[in-house]
């Protein structure tokens, strides 16, 4: 028997669920010659040679005598396809571990036993595309969550019970169990910029968000450097990684696959969706996003091609009669091919909240406080705290048959809200929290107020030669910029204590009711992100 512990779990985030769209990819397979001159780490390019199979490449894994191979892994996105039983696929390239080519090495012979399918091993999905974790193609991604997450599934039931008078009733019970809810999961992350380097999986020198997959979810329908319709998140070079909310208004926003890879057990969260998003000021902290939301259903994942934690290995056989094929764990085979990890301290910047600070501006409104307005003015203060809170209300929908455990068959969007508060000293300094308090309880002719509020996270920030635009002024790396332009404030409410602070509500408005540019987030990365060369982009590059 073995134990999982919470520690150990590995998170994986993906647009799709590693199964291929199209059949015929190599699920087992046997060495079936050995050939001569490879080392451990090679990656063979594999050419066939009695059918139609296309694609497939492996990872020495094991080698004997001058270089002849005992085991290949074969992680997901190496599958290639088209492949049917009993085929040959032969060697036309290698390249080393470290992305040269390895011109010694000659003769490999990888012959199929089985191919994948279109659906997942049980047959309730049908396939997404694979895992894939290089170039601008990337679609999963290791994210590294805090202490505290959580997924669960319960069950709706139905209690029949008897209720009779009389001097001897019959009192008993019985409970049905009617559908399954929407699973909901929840963990934590901190806020992470960083640069690609030159060995980056995007173009040297692009700010990018380790949480843009995340972010891409929550307010569009596509990833960043892909095709669609609705993609939220754009990375570049001068302005930094954005993100944007007009993107967002949809009936669906992007699905996931969440991969909770345990120690001994992984789990898939299918087609989930992020409900909630909250970032928290906290200045004693480093920043964090806590990301919340609901999927379908919940399963236990037992085949390596349905695993982006896991690889398949492949072992010397003269006639694969007996060969026993078993998953690979180490990170070695998988990192680089299956996903993308920007999860170590090296890879990406933290941000201190306690370097936080806020730009607050009013245009003057309703003709000025003489008329119960406001004036024009920019405030000059201190934050102590705060959130923000993005909710994209999702429900999802249930069938209620009778005689059957229903299962959530989808969702949709609803209202979407960003709304947060900040926390700060009363103080009395010109333009401080004292005069926000008074020009907003004096405002007693506006229904609904506007101010420019941009939150700097892990930063001092101000307003650029650019004015309202997000330039490349606005903050030095690292740090993020919260852009709500039209946020309408409420009266700050006095708190008592050792001294004496004041909390404000806001909620960030679109330009109009009909427009979805309520925020605008920018991030900007001052470390670079450069994969070591045994993961590097040159010998992945046609991995997909």
């Amino acid at each position: 028997m073995a134990l999982n512990l919470s520690r150990n779990t590995k998170v994986f985030v993906s647009s799709v669920n590693g199964i291929p769209t199209a059949g015929g990819g190599i699920l087992t397979a046997y060495v079936s010659t050995k050939g001569t001159g490879y080392a451990v780490g090679d990656i063979v390019t594999l050419g066939t040679t009695s059918g139609s199979g296309a694609n497939a490449k492996c990872t020495v894994l094991s080698i004997s005598g001058s270089g002849a191979v005992e085991t290949v892994a074969i992680p997901n996105n190496f599958r290639g396809n088209g492949f049917v039983a009993d085929e040959t696929a032969t060697e036309t390239a290698v390249e080393a571990y470290d992305g040269t080519n390895n011109g010694s090495a000659s003769g490999l012979v990888i012959t199929v036993k089985t191919v994948t399918g279109t659906t997942t091993a049980d047959g309730a999905r049908a396939g997404l595309g694979r895992f894939v974790g290089n170039g601008t193609s990337a679609n999963c991604f290791r994210i590294g969550v805090l202490d505290g997450y959580s997924f669960s599934q319960g069950s709706e039931s139905t209690d029949v019970t008897i209720n009779e008078a009389g001097s001897a009733p019959n009192r008993g019970s019985k409970r049905f169990n009617d559908a399954l809810p929407p699973a909901e999961w929840s963990f934590a992350t901190y806020v992470r910029p960083f640069v690609h380097g030159s060995a980056s999986y995007r173009a040297n020198g692009t700010h990018d968000m380790v949480e843009n997959i995340l972010w891409s979810a929550l307010a569009g329908t596509g990833l960043s450097d892909a095709s669609g319709a609705a993609v939220a998140t754009s990375t570049g070079t001068a302005n930094g990684a954005l993100v944007d909310f007009l993107e967002s208004d949809v009936h669906e926003l992007m699905k996931l696959n969440i991969y909770f890879a345990l120690e001994n057990t992984t789990y898939r969260l299918n087609e989930a969706q992020i409900g909630t998003c909250e970032i928290d000021f906290s200045i004693d902290g480093i920043a964090q996003i806590t990301w919340s939301g609901s999927a379908t259903t919940i399963d236990q994942v037992t085949e390596a091609y349905d695993d982006p934690s896991k690889y398949k290995i492949e072992a010397y056989d003269a006639d694969g009669a007996s060969l026993t094929h078993s998953s690979g764990t180490t990170d070695t085979y998988v990192e680089g091919f299956n996903y993308v990890d920007t999860t170590g301290p090296s890879d990406a910047d933290y941000l201190r909240n306690k370097l936080s600070s806020l730009y607050l501006d009013a245009d003057a409104q309703g003709g000025g406080s003489s008329s119960g307005g406001l004036d024009n003015r920019t405030y000059d203060i201190n934050i102590t705290g705060g959130s923000i809170s993005i909710e994209n209300n999702v429900t999802y929908v249930t069938p209620e048959t009778i005689g059957v455990v229903d299962k959530p068959i989808g969702s949709f969007t609803g209202s979407r809200t960003i709304s947060g508060s900040l926390t700060m000293y009363l103080d009395t300094k010109s333009n401080g929290s004292n005069q926000l308090l008074t020009d907003l309880a004096a405002a007693t002719d506006l229904v609904t107020n506007v101010f420019d509020m941009r939150l700097y996270m892990g930063v001092a920030g101000a307003v650029g030669s650019d004015g309202d635009a997000m330039g490349s002024d606005d903050f030095t790396a690292p740090g993020v910029e919260f852009n709500m332009p039209k946020a309408h404030l409420t009266v700050p409410v006095i708190e008592v204590g050792d001294l004496i602070s004041a909390s404000v509500e806001f909620a960030a408005h679109g330009t109009d009711l009909l427009t979805g540019d309520e925020m605008k987030v920018k991030y900007l990365g001052s470390t670079t992100h450069s994969e070591t060369s045994k993961y590097g982009t040159t010998h992945r590059a046609n991995a997909a």
